[in-house]
């Protein structure tokens, strides 16, 4: 069998000498063609040798590539090799020594596998060539890692007589893995790519593992669809995909479709496009699986309402969403939708949510963890603390039809005392923050129209975040200061007593609570601050604040943040917030024991300071010689 680290360290030296030639994409799809072409070919039995390359001149190497082309061209009559050969050729007719050097040992260890080697040659080859695109930092191919593939094949429920088909294949992932199976049976596929030597690149790739790409075509999936019949797209049994993502489309082009295939919605991005495409390219009882980025499962219109006509239409069966695990790339947080036009009828009416966390991770293992999690997961369709849960269509409308995992599932904290409060207050009749309050955002100074005359403007500080302080206090010292000539400027984002501020980008967990701050002093809430005013008659804003500020509040703040490096809070989630109800009564008989305790413990913290500033003149005294000053009156040496 090919020795892989030898064969890993040619083909690097040989990238690396042709990538400033040619670029480093072009370097890698000509050197992976040359080597997939040289796979079919010994497959085929095309050559029982290999090239003798040391007496070929380069030209000579071309043209015995040409003539395997040819061979393999009346096999395999759907595939165009000569998108292969075009990038090819430039490597073949290099004359540098050390080019050939490597092609050399390449076609060697190519024409040393035997039959029985082929397919485990095969699959360490197309392991070293997703790493290769990754490591080159290319954005068309590993976007994700291969534990998402494994876990949509695995629920998939693909069975040998289907077929599965994927809009946007690149180079076959999914098929490559279901062609993996242990039963070895034979898989049947379909899909389409835009991009002709990759689409012409998966092809060889497939039949090299013995799966046959007579149903790949190339071209525009979403603007011309070449899986069709008549006015409607064909229908398969397992659609799998994992969609382009940056994609940004023009409404018009969508909304005249003749496949009528966006009629959950109009998206605008790639990613629900293929999705949709796909969902009418299922049969009645078909499944599909998709990634899809976690911004897509939260950002309102367009995406809210082809979620919510998913969700009404039942087709949403479950989304697994997937922990950030350390890697070298940053591919951007995702999830697994999986969609299926034969729910069973134990799970209608209703969608799984799984949000698997780092804690619940093997640590010295932690990506092998996730599949077996995930799926088991998936299979049982049950609850579990921290992990899972069964949404009704109901709650899902409160959440303003997010499918995002972790905005339905508290994740437990390490402290088991703390885990077993979040629970009790989790299963407490609860209302929706935008029910009992009124969320606005903050703004910044260049919004208004202020002055730089001081005289008869009205002075207000703006505050930013690093303006609250740990203890909920606000710090006016800091903040800055700007000078309006009406009041009305600012009213949307003046605070009054009892207001509550939260801050909304970076450090989601830092809270406050306004309070009197001296007559005429004016403060407002500035970028990247929510304001929360609370109604007094539907909820204590003290209550509020308190609970925000506590462990539960933070998870809860935690589950509705968005984004990938910053966490961001928006006024849509923070209104859809879920809070227990509180008793009027026993809040106040809970603020008068909090408030006597808050005096005992600002007592003590006083005591303290004195009495580590009494330690303090203590030591000072040890280095004074002056013994006519009182002990309290004598001065450091300093």
């Amino acid at each position: 069998m090919v020795d892989i680290k030898e064969f890993r360290k040619n083909l690097w030296s040989l990238i690396s000498l042709l990538r400033d030639r040619t670029g480093s994409e072009r370097a890698v799809r000509g050197v992976f063609g040359f080597i997939w072409l040289k796979m079919l070919s010994k497959k085929a039995l095309l050559k029982e040798s290999p090239i003798p390359v040391t007496s070929s001149p380069p030209s000579k190497r071309y043209s015995l590539l040409r003539e395997e082309a040819d061979y393999l061209a009346e096999r395999y009559p759907h595939i165009s090799f000569n998108e292969i050969l075009v990038s090819a050729e430039s490597i073949c007719r290099n004359d540098s020594i050390f080019v050939d050097t490597a092609l050399e040992y390449i076609e060697d260890a190519i024409g040393s596998i035997g039959r029985e080697e082929m397919r485990g040659t095969a699959c360490a080859i197309y392991d070293l060539m997703t790493k290769t695109f990754e490591e080159t930092n290319r954005y068309g191919l590993a976007l994700l890692p291969q534990l998402f593939i494994d876990i949509m094949v695995g629920v998939l429920d693909y069975e040998p007589e289907m077929v599965v088909y994927d809009p946007a294949f690149g180079y076959g992932r999914p098929f490559k893995c279901l062609s993996q199976r242990p039963d070895n049976r034979p898989i049947r596929i379909a899909g389409q790519e835009i991009d002709r030597e990759i689409c012409t690149l998966t092809k060889v790739i497939m039949e090299v593992f013995d799966v046959c790409s007579d149903g790949l075509r190339c071209g525009d999936t979403l603007g011309s669809p070449l899986h069709t019949q008549g006015y409607s797209v064909t229908q398969f049994d397992r659609v799998i995909c994992e969609p382009p993502t940056g994609m940004r489309l023009g409404r018009e082009e969508l909304e005249s479709d003749g496949y009528m295939r966006f009629i959950y919605g109009i998206p605008r991005t790639g990613e629900w496009a293929f999705i949709e495409h796909g969902i009418s390219s299922l049969k009645k009882n078909g499944k599909l699986v998709s990634s899809v980025q976690n911004g897509a499962l939260i950002r309102e219109v367009p995406d809210g309402i082809i979620r919510q006509n998913l969700v009404k239409h039942d087709l949403v069966e479950a989304v697994i969403q997937l922990p950030a695990l350390p890697s070298k790339f940053s591919p951007p947080t995702s999830s697994i939708l999986i969609i299926n036009r034969d729910k069973p009828e134990t799970r209608k009416g209703s969608v799984l949510m799984v949000s698997i966390s780092p804690e619940l991770l093997n640590e010295e293992r932690p990506e092998a963890s996730v599949v077996p999690l995930a799926l088991d997961t998936y299979a049982r369709w049950e609850e579990v603390d921290g992990l899972s849960q069964i949404v009704s269509f109901s709650e899902m409308e409160t959440h303003g039809f997010s499918l995002l995992p972790s905005a339905y599932i508290m994740q437990m904290p390490f402290s088991r005392e703390t885990a077993k409060l979040i629970k009790a207050i989790s299963r407490l009749p609860g209302i929706r923050i935008g029910e009992i309050a009124e969320v606005s955002s903050g703004a910044d100074k260049r919004r208004f129209r202020t002055t730089t005359e001081i005289d008869g403007a009205i002075k207000v500080y703006l505050l930013k975040i690093s303006d609250i302080e740990n203890d909920g206090e606000l710090n006016l010292e800091n903040a800055e200061t700007i000078y309006v000539r009406d009041l009305d400027e600012v009213e949307r984002i003046r605070l009054y007593p009892d207001d509550i501020v939260l801050s909304s980008k970076g450090s989601i967990d830092k809270i406050a609570l306004a309070r009197e701050y001296g007559e005429g002093t004016i403060v407002a809430a500035g970028a990247n601050l929510l304001r929360i005013r609370v109604d007094p008659a539907r909820y204590p804003a003290r209550a509020l604040y308190e609970l925000l500020k506590s462990e539960y509040g933070k998870s809860l703040l935690s589950q509705i943040s968005t984004g990938t490096v910053i966490r961001g809070l928006s006024v849509r989630n923070v209104e859809n917030i879920k809070v227990p109800k509180v008793d009027k009564k026993r809040f106040m008989e809970y603020s008068k024991a909090a408030e006597k305790l808050r005096k005992e413990i600002n007592d003590l913290q006083a005591k303290i300071a004195e009495l580590v500033k009494a330690e303090r003149e203590q030591f000072n005294n040890l280095f004074i010689h002056d013994e006519s000053l009182p002990l309290n009156q004598k001065k450091t040496a300093e």
